[in-house]
């Protein structure tokens, strides 16, 4: 067959006795001279697995990555390629797939079959301004603050701080910030005093009040947030991200700006949010745009992007368009705690495109890219050597 796209279709409508006699024929016949189509053949018979490995296949362009192989096809490599590709549009079976995918001696699953490195179980834990420190993983009692007049309820991976109203009193103050630290390999959610809602990504820290001042809500980040603001005309909302801030009334954006990476992304998914500098004029964006603030040389530039691709992670998602290898696997790092090393440079910029689930286990993820036949991974603990086919 030329087409081996075509022949997938017809593989699948083969396998649903849908296809007249001489196209049965001739499948049949293609069938009898390739072992491996065979078993591919028998596997779409198997209902409930194709649905399940549809569901989490997400979005991944298989007939582009087939592209980009059949461009490195003149190495002598006997490559099964094209076949697997073609046949992955309408059959995804995780571990035929990566079986067909190379014909050499080597099994792709050699590398990450070590061990089953699933999100990191580091805790999340909350710092008091008192000094005092929870552990908010196992923290089922709840937390008072009589100075602020609050408490700290905790469950179901959320922390929520509520006003004990009964007995509130105008001059209550507290001095310093509660902090939650949420490291790599885990997510939480956080219900401030005034009812906005924070989703803090891996590898966060967010400082805040027990009880926010009169004149403004303030809080300070360091990672990735995603904020759900209460309105409140009087009492704007400010993240003080580093040199910069995003102040705003009442919206939803997600907010970007860890340590190894060289700026601070400000997406806007509903309202209005400004982005404030020391010296500078305020900028303000709006829905479906993008403020991106350079902390090396203190530019700030805006454009349009897809918001979706910023924020899927607070759904349990990873979302790539178009970015080198590098930048997904310094963000896959975060969420399985990995430290990541390249024994070829080329790997650095292999572009990928697609939407996973963040699977419970990293070898699920692994898989996805070593599909496009471009990269191969080594898995050793927490360690992933990254290496250019």
């Amino acid at each position: 067959m030329k087409n081996p796209f075509e022949f997938a279709k017809k593989l699948l409508r083969y396998s649903r006795e849908e296809l007249s006699g001489q196209e049965g024929d001739e499948v049949e016949n293609v069938l009898k001279e390739n072992e491996e189509l065979e078993v591919l053949a028998q596997g779409l018979k198997d209902r409930e697995r194709i649905s399940e490995e549809l569901k989490t296949l997400g979005i991944f362009d298989v007939e582009k990555a087939l592209q980009r192989v059949n461009r490195k096809r003149g190495n002598g490599r006997r490559l099964f390629i094209p076949w697997v590709a073609a046949a992955s549009v309408v059959f995804v079976a995780g571990m035929m797939a990566l079986f067909l995918l190379n014909r050499t001696p080597r099994n792709v699953m050699e590398g990450i079959s070590v061990a089953i490195v699933e999100p990191g179980k580091a805790q999340v834990t909350l710092e008091m301004a008192s000094g005092a420190r929870f552990v908010l993983d196992t923290l089922t009692s709840t937390i008072r603050n009589d100075k602020a007049n609050v408490a700290f309820e905790n469950s179901e991976g959320m922390l929520r701080v509520e006003e004990q109203t009964d007995t509130l009193k105008d001059n209550i103050t507290e001095e310093g910030n509660n902090k939650i630290i949420v490291p790599y390999g885990g997510t939480y959610s956080l219900a401030l005093a005034d009812g906005t809602k924070v989703y803090l990504n891996s590898g966060t820290e967010l400082e805040f009040p027990s009880r926010f001042s009169k004149e403004k809500r303030q809080v300070v980040l360091k990672g990735e947030a995603y904020f759900e603001v209460v309105r409140n005309e009087h009492q704007p909302f400010v993240v003080q991200v580093g040199e910069m801030a995003v102040k705003v009334l009442g919206t939803s954006f997600n907010v970007k700006s860890y340590v190894d990476e060289p700026g601070v992304y400000t997406t806007l998914v509903e309202g209005s949010v400004a982005i404030v500098r020391k010296g500078q004029p305020e900028q303000k964006i709006v829905p479906g745009e993008q403020a991106y603030y350079n902390k090396g040389v203190g530019t700030l530039s805006v454009t349009p992007v897809n918001v979706a691709e910023f924020i899927a992670w607070k759904d349990g998602f990873f979302f790539f368009k178009d970015l080198p290898l590098e930048e997904i696997l310094r963000i896959v790092s975060r969420w399985y705690d990995l430290e990541v090393f390249y024994v070829n440079q080329g790997a650095r910029s292999v572009v990928y495109s697609g939407k996973l689930p963040m699977y419970s286990s990293v070898e699920d993820v692994l898989r996805k890219f070593e599909i496009s036949g471009e990269v191969r991974f080594e898995l050793k603990g927490r360690t992933l050597m990254v290496y250019d086919k």
